[in-house]
């Protein structure tokens, strides 16, 4: 194998270093969350997507790229919340192809009483471990690699906050 095929020591090491983020910052969360309120991150992050929407309602390819999961997790997903209340699907009325997404009265309520929890729990696991200048560098970094992957997702976010 040559050099050109392999990493170099800072790549290999910034790759080992955002690889072990992308694996424990979510399982962290996961603990806090089904500790909390019997959920997974990806269940609370559809939810709290919903909960963000207008109406509370979105379709479900929207939603897919809004919590960042893939339609087919999205599905087993909601089929799990949709049994426990949390949320109803239902036929788009002007186009039978397109399903919705809702949440309901109950699904609401849990959100609300988690947020706060989970909140503080991001913010303890990142934020309060980066100066303001390192949350802006972040936030450059993970649209830079988001972007092209799901370029979606970014389209779904709220503007870019003045800093």
């Amino acid at each position: 194998m040559s050099e050109a095929d392999r990493l170099s020591p800072q790549q290999d090491r910034t790759w080992s270093l955002l690889v072990g983020v992308m694996m424990w910052l979510p399982a962290e969360l996961d603990t806090y969350l089904e500790r909390s309120a019997d959920l997974s991150h990806a269940e609370y992050g559809v939810l709290r997507c919903l909960s963000l929407s207008e109406d509370r309602e979105i379709h479900m390819s929207r939603l897919a790229a809004t919590a960042s999961v893939t339609p087919s997790h999205l599905s087993r997903i909601v089929g799990r919340l949709e049994k426990r209340s949390f949320l109803t699907r239902s036929t788009e009325p002007t186009d039978a192809r397109k399903t919705l997404a809702r949440l309901t009265p109950t699904g609401a309520q849990l959100v609300e009483e988690v947020e706060p929890g989970y909140v503080a729990e991001v913010r303890t696991r990142v934020f309060e471990l980066l100066e303001n200048q390192q949350v802006d560098q972040l936030e450059d970094l993970a649209e830079a690699i988001l972007t092209p992957l799901r370029s979606d997702c970014i389209d779904l976010l709220p503007p870019r906050s003045a800093r």
